[in-house]
């Protein structure tokens, strides 16, 4: 069964989709996703999965092109139809029953980390759906204990297992010799394996699920309904596109550097609108070749992201599905580090920081146009400070059973946006707000370590008319043997930028101190690193935050009153940053109105002198 036999999309003659129907069923697809979404969150073993939620789950049409998304992570759903597309050219073929596994950057995938589980969906033997269920695993066999490896100077040294969409079941039964391999190269092989069930029910309660409502439908009928919500999703976004401008705008944003290793990654974004066509062309092949590193981003993070960026700035009820994602295209130039990686460079890092800038970037970008301020957004924060990273050691409470897992915690990044201060879980914008974070209680109780502090800190806002969600101090120790904690803490050398006269976001950092010396005994540790704490020894990071959108002086001051009540800022930051002027006498505070116009009045006339405004 080739792809060329699915590539024709006039199917169900005579048939047509009134809007009723076509309502009921792109509701009832949705409510599977949901399910599938559920199957995995309920069963997976891993923290990162069960509680954190870093899993997404698709399905695809019989061209394996995206119909229908649930809430997930948009780098590992905006471009779903490159993961499943690969099942195509098996040299087995297709049958009901397959179950494939393709976790490889360089076939489609997002990184090594996220093993995609991918169903066919047959009906009275014609292929019509396919179901996609991703989880980030714990462990993919690296040769750190981490599921990321930024300096990996290639695949090998990455070390993770490729799986370039292979069948993992047949006649839904496991292929026992990928089961043994997969159990041999990870450190926590039962985790894994949990996490393996987890996806399969997943992919297959879709699958049973598409397979009734096909039944009850009637394969015509459902074909027509594809190619009709296709068309409504692409015209949808012809509609939007139109009422934008023609032209073609830049933006340039970087990444840190890796010291000793490699220096900053500058990245170039073009943007071309045509609203006459109905498209957005965002045009990366300007940018570096790929790195000796892990940091390259693959194929399916790039047009992720980049789509990611673009309907961060479209209306919330705009169709998920290829469809409308198709009227935004995107070109990349293989062996890009912006691009598509090429074998054997390394995308360890592909879902990440690279991505995330690229995401940033790319909604930045639009800020330049007039027509999409009600939409305005700043940059999101830097990511993968330590309070995100992935910890690992021994527990003696198991007899010294391995562990290995990432954190998601003190991680905020939002960034502010035009009528809304930046979101506190936001995380950052390859989540998008869709992780939650590691619950301590239960993080304390799985895993031998202790959680010393996790608390905002104060003053560390990108400030603006609306400001960014604060930046987070995180403290970690292990309980008893010591504790390695990778990480790759971009947005020291380069903070998240500010829109329309916002200020740039906190500065991230890491640190490790001893913990009968006190916190001021910390001493720095490297911006990318995996270090030993040992029992005695904490780890701290602090979050990056996004930048501030608007001029702080434009802020209302009683929003300015309650933060500094709050303890978010301190009193003299409202005056020196908001020109908020604030009597702290009473228990609320309050804004001294007369003092505080006088002193915005005199701030804003030396801020025109300078000309300082950053657009």
């Amino acid at each position: 069964m080739s792809e060329e036999k699915f590539v024709d999309k006039s199917w169900g003659d005579g048939v047509t989709i009134e809007p009723y129907l076509m309502s009921v069923l792109s509701s009832r697809m949705f409510c599977i996703g949901v399910e599938m979404t559920n199957t995995m969150v309920r069963t997976a073993r891993s923290l990162l999965m069960s509680i954190c939620r870093d899993l997404s789950t698709a399905i695809c049409d019989r061209n394996a092109d995206v119909i229908s998304l649930p809430p997930c992570i948009p780098v590992h759903v905006a471009n779903m139809g490159l993961s499943v597309r690969p099942a195509f050219n098996h040299p087995e073929g297709i049958q009901e029953g397959d179950l494939f596994l393709n976790n490889s950057p360089y076939n489609g995938n997002t990184h090594h980390a996220d093993y995609t589980y991918i169903a066919p969906v047959f009906s009275d033997g014609e292929l019509m759906f396919w179901t996609a269920a991703k989880g980030h695993q714990a462990d993919c066999g690296n040769s750190i204990p981490s599921t990321y490896h930024p300096t990996a100077l290639d695949l090998y040294e990455e070390g993770a297992i490729d799986w370039p969409c292979v069948k993992i079941q047949k006649g839904y039964k496991d292929v026992h010799d990928l089961i043994r391999i997969a159990m041999m190269r990870i450190r926590v092989p039962d985790q894994w394996y949990g996490d393996y069930l987890a996806g399969v029910g997943s992919a297959r309660i879709g699958e049973r699920r598409l397979q009734d409502m096909c039944k009850e439908y009637g394969n015509d009928v459902i074909k027509e309904f594809c190619n009709s919500y296709q068309e409504y999703g692409k015209k949808r976004m012809v509609e939007e596109i139109k009422k934008l401008p023609a032209g073609t705008w830049d933006y340039r944003i970087s990444h840190d550097r890796i010291p000793d290793l490699l220096p900053q990654i500058d990245i170039h974004i073009k943007a071309t609108i045509n609203p006459d066509e109905g498209y957005i062309t965002i045009d990366l092949r300007d940018n570096e070749d790929s790195q000796l590193c892990g940091l390259n981003l693959c194929e399916a993070t790039t047009v992720a992201s980049a789509r990611t960026g673009f309907l961060n700035r479209m209306p919330a009820d705009m169709p998920h599905n290829n469809g409308a994602m198709s009227r935004i295209q995107v070109l990349t130039r293989e062996g890009c580090v912006v691009g598509k990686a090429k074998y054997p460079y390394s995308s360890s890092l592909a879902t990440t920081n690279v991505a995330d800038r690229l995401i940033s970037g790319v909604q930045c970008l639009f800020n330049q146009i007039p027509e999409l301020d009600s939409r305005g957004i700043a940059e999101g924060g830097a990511v993968q400070c330590p309070a995100v990273s992935v910890i690992s050691g021994k527990d003696w409470r198991r007899e010294d059973e391995p562990y290995v897992n990432q954190l998601f915690c003190g991680m905020t990044g939002g960034p502010g946006t035009n009528g809304h201060d930046g979101w506190v879980t936001y995380q950052y914008p390859c989540t998008g707000g869709g992780l939650y974070w590691t619950s301590t209680e239960i993080m304390e109780q799985r895993y031998p370590v202790l959680v010393r502090e996790e608390e905002i800190i104060q003053d560390g806002i990108g400030s603006g008319q609306w400001d960014s969600a604060p930046a987070c101090q995180f403290i970690l120790a292990p309980r008893k043997h010591p504790m390695m904690a990778a990480y790759s803490c971009d947005g020291q050398d380069n903070l998240p930028k500010g829109a329309k006269g916002g200020r740039d976001g906190h500065k991230s950092g890491a640190w490790k101190y001893t913990i009968a010396e006190g916190l001021d005994a910390k001493t720095e540790l490297p911006p990318f690193a995996n270090p030993e704490m040992k029992f005695g020894e904490a780890i701290v990071s602090h979050s990056s935050s996004g930048g501030g959108y608007g001029d702080p002086l434009d802020r209302d001051p009683e929003l300015v009153n309650h933060r500094a009540r709050e303890g978010w800022i301190s009193v003299e930051f409202a005056k020196e940053v908001y020109g908020v002027v604030l009597d702290t006498k009473t228990e609320k505070f309050a804004v001294d109105v007369k003092a505080t116009g006088e002193l915005r009045k005199k701030m804003k006339e030396a801020k025109r002198v300078e000309g300082g405004s950053n657009e």
